[in-house]
């Protein structure tokens, strides 16, 4: 057993093998189907292989398993899923939404956009012509942006000029079969939405629906909603394409730490007004 993982490493670390024919050995050589089961044996049976396989899992940007993965050693076909077009951000859409006839006299909210709770919002990804509705109608001073792709430079000088604060949090959107966002990371978002200081905060992902939903379901059961009432929240937001991974994620989600952090700092419970 240690003799084939060591030499599955060693093949990845010589570029022999790619990271999508790793992952399968793996799943063959243990014999499950999905990372799902395969994690839990992993991390017990062989530390190193678990970790290189953790670091993949965090870079990788789609879902593998052992029955969708289709490959030949010389060239790989990279599999796009039709969910993952709405995670990432298309800055040449941004563009072609700027050009659109823009009149003075109105305001311009990005899509997806609603108030949570307080001056919590959430939305899309700003286009410029949202900078006069977030300053002159929402006052925002803060924005908090779930995505890791570079921030227009456009919207930084914007945000800059009026005094809002950019505050970056990366997530990887929930995926099969086992790429799920950590309560470590959405503490650390709460932790600044929940922030006073930081209000009136806008929080977005790219389309405003899975990220920013999942996020905005934390929030509910800070506020002990039922799941009924989150989910038919999130199921709006979200459609035509809800996640049950982000569902079960909000689901799971321990909310005790924030609860605590939140309560000793005076930020619970959260006004409405």
């Amino acid at each position: 057993m240690d003799k084939f993982l060591d030499s599955l490493v060693l093949q990845l670390h010589c570029k022999e093998i790619s990271n999508k024919i790793f992952i399968k050995n793996l799943l063959d050589f243990y014999k499950v189907k999905n990372l799902h089961e395969l994690k839990p044996v992993l991390a017990q049976d062989n530390n190193e292989t678990f970790i290189i396989l953790e670091n993949l899992l965090l870079k990788s940007e789609e879902a593998v398993s052992n029955n969708d993965l289709q490959y030949e050693e010389a060239e790989e076909e990279e599999e796009i899923f039709e969910e993952d077009l709405d995670d990432k951000y298309n800055p040449d859409e941004h563009k072609l939404k700027n050009l659109a006839l823009i009149c003075n006299n109105l305001f311009y909210p990005p899509e997806n956009f609603s108030n949570v709770i307080g001056n919590i919002y959430r939305a899309s990804f700003p286009r410029t012509e949202n900078i006069a509705f977030f300053k002159d109608q929402l006052k925002l001073k803060s924005i908090l942006v779930m995505l890791s792709d570079d921030y227009p430079q456009d919207l930084l000088n914007m945000y800059s000029q009026n005094n809002i604060t950019l505050f970056k949090c990366p997530i990887q959107g929930n995926k099969e079969p086992f790429i799920n966002i950590q309560d470590e990371t959405i503490n650390k978002a709460l932790k600044i939405i929940l922030n006073p200081e930081n209000h009136p905060i806008l929080i977005h992902c790219n389309k405003g629906k899975h990220r920013t939903g999942t996020i905005v379901g934390c929030i509910r059961k800070l506020q002990n909603w039922s799941l009924t009432m989150i989910f038919d929240e999130y199921r709006r937001f979200a459609f035509p394409k809800a996640r049950g991974l982000d569902q079960q994620c909000i689901e799971m989600f321990n909310a005790d730490e924030i609860e605590e952090y939140a309560t000793e700092r005076s930020w619970l419970p959260l006004n409405w007004s």
